[in-house]
């Protein structure tokens, strides 16, 4: 290798988006190409699956005339800053890696696994029974319609979580399955875990119908417009209740080809009439607040809203 040639270059999570081709080639760390110029990431599944395989890339002229003052910070991302607190998770960069030992996960917290192989199939609600840095991470055996689901070594899965106002993801092989002393899972640790901050005031916007059960029972049919890990602003055809009533409101949210159904307790924040787009019926629009989200719900609100942003940046 010519010794003037520029070195090869960790790759960030943040320069490989869906939909959006690379303006270079991107290679393996032994020097090998993973993928030429022009290359189209289809999935975030895909693009975490060959983030995990240590993609480099060489740097432009434009870098290779300068230091770049961030690689220091990369390098360094398992190292906690003296001034944060150690009892609280660390915020990642948007789209970023960390660590899990810096998110600062609780025993008995929800986690959703889906098979790396068919992103396809559904996303299996599961807990976390504990970990041990660099060795690996303990979770209960999903269930379905009341039956322990059969996994077996060797299988690959997604693993995503919600900790503070982030949402993470990892992928992890099942290095055991046992049953003894009670069905659970042992996932191996995994290398890196990639961050996206998900604030309450990040919005979607949606069009799902979903129904509104008053403190009498009554229902009422409406339509989220869109959604926050806050609340949301639906729309209905008359007014549901007062500002600061409770109400419960269900919907059905499509995440990934995968349907969850919602049940969220919500406080009428504001109370708004609205004309339709075509000039039709008038619509009275409804501020909600979330007084209680349950975590399994918050994961599924977090991946609509990421589902979301990416759409809008591969539109963009």
């Amino acid at each position: 290798m010519d010794k003037n040639e520029p070195k090869l270059k960790r790759l960030k999570l943040t320069e490989m988006r869906v939909g959006m081709p690379t303006p270079w080639p991107v290679y393996f760390s032994n020097g090998d190409m993973a993928v030429d110029i022009g290359f189209i990431p289809e999935s975030e599944d895909q693009i975490i699956n060959l983030m995990e395989r240590g993609l480099c890339r060489y740097p432009t002229e434009l870098e290779a005339r300068k230091p770049e003052p961030e690689e220091h910070a990369t390098l360094n991302l398992q190292q906690p800053r003296p001034s944060q607190k150690q009892a609280e998770p660390v915020a990642p960069p948007r789209g970023d890696a960390t660590s899990l030992t810096q998110i600062k996960l609780n025993i008995g917290d929800t986690l959703q696994l889906q098979l790396k192989a068919n992103t396809n199939v559904d996303r299996y609600a599961t807990t976390l029974i504990g970990y041990l840095e660099d060795e690996g991470v303990i979770v209960s055996t999903p269930q379905m319609d009341g039956r322990i689901m059969m996994f077996r070594e060797g299988q690959s899965f997604v693993v995503r979580m919600f900790s503070g106002k982030s949402a993470y993801a990892f992928t992890a092989e099942v290095t055991r399955v046992t049953n003894i002393p009670f069905p659970h899972i042992h996932l191996a640790w995994p290398r890196e875990v990639r961050g996206l901050v998900v604030r309450s005031s990040s919005r979607a916007k949606t069009n799902i119908i979903c129904h509104a059960s008053v403190a009498n029972d009554t229902g009422f049919a409406c339509v989220a417009r869109d959604i926050s890990t806050g609340g949301a602003l639906i729309a209905a055809k008359e007014k549901i209740g007062e500002i600061g009533s409770k109400l419960i409101l269900k919907m059905r949210v499509n995440v990934n080809k995968a349907e969850h159904m919602l049940m969220i307790d919500c406080e009428i924040r504001s109370i708004n009439a609205s004309v339709s787009a075509d000039g039709g019926n008038n619509n009275t629009l409804h501020g909600l607040s979330f007084t209680r989200l349950e975590p399994q719900d918050q994961l599924v609100i977090t991946a609509l809203l990421y589902q979301n942003m990416m759409n809008e940046q591969a539109e963009g």
